[in-house]
């Protein structure tokens, strides 16, 4: 076997060493979470692929800023606080802005005023929390404060 070839090999095992292991850790992490937020088969479910890659590209198409998003550069936004949140029963998709390279590939889908109720079991899973309207229409951001940015996109 020519030196070349050995090396790709290596990097190809080493490649799929890596996604097991990350599929391993995304797969222990969701076990967590349905275990760790009470009645979550009831009130959430996780993506698809096709729809963890569409919100992907949908918060790598965002512009960033020094802190979270760059609001300005977004069609229209409105700040206020976790307490004066709007609890309708509009569907979001959970996405964690921070933590390990796993909860990156976590989508969480819920109602949003289970996931404002339960902000507290979400906090842990993500203090800079994204919640993408399931038409993909807007967001809301909530930051480490509680602090919420809703953002609309069309």
């Amino acid at each position: 076997m020519e030196e070349n070839e050995c090396r790709k090999q290596i990097a190809e095992l080493s490649r799929k060493c890596k996604v097991h292991a990350l599929n391993k850790s995304i797969s222990r992490v969701k076990a967590e979470m349905s275990a760790e937020i009470k009645d979550f088969s009831r009130k959430y479910s996780f993506a698809d692929s096709g729809t963890a890659e569409r919100l992907k590209k949908l918060i790598d198409a965002l512009p960033s800023g020094t802190v979270g998003f760059d609001f300005d550069k977004l069609p229209a936004h409105r700040k206020f606080s976790l307490q004066n949140a709007d609890t309708r029963s509009q569907t979001v998709w959970f996405c964690s802005l921070v933590g390990g390279e796993e909860i990156f590939e976590i989508f969480v889908k819920g109602r949003l005023s289970d996931f404002l109720a339960d902000y507290d079991d979400w906090y842990f899973y993500g203090a800079y929390m994204l919640l993408v309207y399931e038409d993909f229409g807007g967001f809301l951001y909530i930051d480490d404060n509680g602090n919420m940015t809703e953002v609309f996109l069309r």
